[in-house]
């Protein structure tokens, strides 16, 4: 059967004084009630003399509905009668007799957009959709003098079949609308709409304006592509308080976003209504925006995808190869400390480094790390200690809120044994996807790895340890000597600017990337895999180190590699997932 969306409004009160089921005005069949707010209840019914299904309004005569709130009912009906538009639910009628007042429109087979926030939430595509036909009803609206002035999820309809070419959602609910050539029914100062998505103005008391409804849009889309409304706090009074401030650009919440679009929204969220632009202007960027998310999937489309449209990981996913990368990373600095005859110390240590990443990575990685310093410390190995924590501090601070990436650092050492360190940064601008603080830390933790893991094991594995460090008797048992003799010679700028060029290089590559000509991006990627690898020997020698790289297994790694890089979207951790 067909439904309105069952919204969480306020509990059906008058459901008893209407029984399913009851005849209204000898023509509509009360069916169900699907919910209650603001001055009347909404039931499910059939209009016998057409034979269709239909959403009544009933609002219930009495003390409080003569006078002015008969001049509301009359006030919703007009607003309702001017529009029509498929992203509009259609009014059909205004009609009353001695219990109440009925306003009669389109049953819509759906539910709110709040509640899909709340459940499956609608992934990019489906969103910008949705937020392009609210624009083009808005604009309907506003082009026949007809402000909403209560824009929210709640008042939004999504359609559940859209096959026919309807509209993908519906704006319903002009109760509260202002009608350009009609005396207003409210006072200055009076504070008409919903405090969580209420502009400025209006929470000032200062009349609606197309623009008020173009600040709720934006905040409504704001909400779905964030998985928060930034306005919403814990309580109303909390709400009350926000109201008015700047919200946080869209692009912090989403840096996978096209920009164009980000900036639209912010623009929209202007305080100062006449900074926003308008709602064309909105329709415009969410146009843009589809075009740009259609090109972005369609390589994953094509039955010759390349490696590069590869979906990813799920978080199930990542957590097990962060879990695998902490395990083996365990086992490899055990067997350092230990030596040879080891073997069942190894295997019970990385046992638990994968237990404890699957289990929880962000505790099970920091009780892991805070083991082995302990372990070493209690060995007589506090030198070693030292820097092991040196190593380990900086990466949760450099992948904040990514847990399941601090072990991928290992990676970088591990390529160092195989004499591929110089190509990390292509698997940092992979694994990092599409956030510049993801690329950028991973590369950055993945280097100081490389350099600290190089002294830990004394072997060479891309420059070497430093010539001014001291020979590793003189620091193993002392944490002022890894200090002096270690951190020192590590912290010098000649051995920090390879670490400079893997962030630069995560930078640019997924720039490089853009182009969708197979051949174009397998130069480009080989191209600046030769420019990193040859500026990481020049900055070796330029230090004095010997270059422990097999340079064209590295140029051939990196490039391989990084054709897998895409500017399209990426994983992302927030409240709300894409396909």
């Amino acid at each position: 059967m067909n439904t309105l969306p069952r919204a969480a409004l306020a509990p059906v009160r008058d459901a008893p004084r209407a029984p399913r089921g009851e005849l209204v005005l000898d023509r509509y069949r009360l069916l169900e009630p699907l919910g209650s707010g603001g001055h009347g209840t909404v039931w499910a019914a059939r209009d016998e003399k057409l034979r269709r299904a239909v959403a009544l309004k009933r609002i219930p005569r009495g003390a409080g509905s003569s006078g002015v709130d008969q001049r509301r009912i009359d006030r919703e009906a007009l607003a309702a009668a001017r529009l029509s538009h498929p992203a509009i639910v259609a009014f059909y009628e205004a009609l009353s007799d001695h219990d109440a007042f009925y306003l009669v429109s389109e049953l819509v087979d759906g539910e709110s957009l709040a509640q899909r926030y709340a459940t499956s939430r609608p992934d990019e595509l489906e969103l910008i959709a949705i937020g392009a036909a609210l624009a083009d009803a808005l604009g309907h609206a506003h082009a026949r003098g007809v402000v909403h002035r209560d824009v929210k999820p709640q008042n939004v309809i999504v359609c559940t079949d859209t096959t026919a070419g309807g509209a993908p959602a519906k704006l319903t609910d002009f109760g509260v609308a202002l009608i350009a050539d009609e005396q207003p029914l409210t006072r200055t100062g009076d504070v008409i709409g919903t405090l969580a998505y209420m502009s400025p103005e209006q929470a000032h008391g200062r009349p609606a304006t197309a623009a008020s409804d173009l600040y709720a849009l934006a905040l409504t889309l704001y909400e779905g592509f964030a998985g928060h409304n930034p306005l919403r706090g814990a309580s109303a009074v909390a709400t009350v308080r926000r109201l008015g401030r700047s919200v946080a650009p869209l692009s912090a919440a989403r840096p996978d976003l096209p920009r164009r679009l980000s900036a639209a929204i912010d623009q929209a969220l202007e305080r100062d209504p006449a900074r926003r632009g308008t709602v064309a202007e909105l329709r415009d960027a969410l146009d843009r925006a589809n075009r740009h998310t259609i090109t972005a999937r369609m390589p994953a489309l094509r039955s010759d995808r390349s490696k590069s449209d590869a979906p990813p990981l799920t978080p199930r996913g990542q957590r097990l190869v962060g879990a695998v990368a902490a395990a083996m990373l365990t086992a490899a600095a055990q067997a350092g400390v230990l030596g040879p005859h080891s073997s069942m110390a190894v295997v019970v240590a990385a046992s638990l480094a994968l237990l404890g990443v699957v289990i929880a990575p962000r505790i099970g990685w920091l009780l892991l790390g805070g083991a082995a310093c302990g372990a070493l410390a209690l060995g007589g190995h506090s030198g070693s200690a030292v820097l092991l924590l040196c190593a380990l501090a900086p990466v949760p601070l450099l992948l904040a809120g990514d847990p399941w990436l601090w072990s991928f650092a290992g990676l970088a050492p591990a390529l160092g044994l195989i004499s591929l360190a110089p190509a990390f940064p292509a698997v940092a601008a992979r694994v990092g996807g599409a956030s510049v603080r993801r690329r950028v830390g991973l590369a950055l933790a993945g280097y100081w790895w490389l350099v600290v893991v190089e002294v830990l094991s004394n072997r060479r594995l891309l420059f070497g340890i430093p010539a001014s460090a001291r020979a590793r008797r003189g620091w193993l048992d002392s944490p002022a000597g890894a200090f002096d003799h270690v951190l020192a010679a590590l912290l010098a700028l000649n051995r920090l600017a390879p670490a400079l060029l893997w962030a630069v290089a995560v930078l640019v590559l997924p720039w490089l990337m853009t182009t969708s000509r197979g051949w174009w991006r397998a130069l480009l990627a080989t191209l600046w895999a030769t420019l990193l690898v040859a500026v990481a020997a020049y900055l070796a020698a330029r230090a004095g180190a010997a270059f422990a790289t097999w340079v064209p297994g590295a140029v051939a790694f990196a490039a391989a590699v990084a054709l897998s890089v895409h500017r399209g979207r990426q994983p992302t951790h927030h409240r709300h997932e894409v396909p």
